[in-house]
This record gives C-alpha cells, structure tokens and sequence, in this order.
C-alpha cells in the first residue's frame, strides 16, 4: 500500500524556527532550525506516530508499505529579494 501523508512546514519568525503538523499524522508536531533538518525529525518520528496512532485512523499501516511524506512549506514573499 502506498499512502500520502501531507504535512505542512511553516517557518516561524518569532523563534526563527521551521515547524511541521500534520492533520494526517495524528500528534506530528515537531521543529528545527533548518528544512532538512525538519525533514529529518518527520521522517524519524513519522512511523512510531503512525504505529501509536493507528486507532485513530481510517486505514491501517503495516510494516514493509510505503509512505509518501509530502512536505508543504510556506514562505513570506516580502521576506525574498532579487539578487
């Protein structure tokens, strides 16, 4: 089985800090300073949670399917400037 996972990266300014929930991963809710490292800390936690989890959602994972870990991210654009 091959199921997607959405889980969206919001940069936060206050703490200078990239952070990642997910609706579709049931208690996802990590941070890091940088994007691949918050790539890194979903794709660790991302299994165990969805093991933990697997009660709460419609479909159940076993060992050996595939994930797919789509990763949105949101950026300003008043944050970007032409070089």
């Amino acid at each position: 089985m091959n199921k997607k996972f959405m889980v969206t990266a919001l940069w936060d300014d206050e703490a200078s800090i990239w952070v990642a929930t997910s609706e579709d991963i049931p208690g996802l809710v990590t941070e890091a300073a940088t994007l691949d490292d918050l790539l890194r800390r979903v794709l660790a936690i991302a299994p165990e949670l969805l093991a933990d989890n697997a009660h709460l959602m419609d479909e159940v994972q076993s060992p050996g399917d595939l994930l797919d870990v789509c990763i949105h991210s949101q950026v300003r654009l008043d944050r970007l400037h032409a070089h």
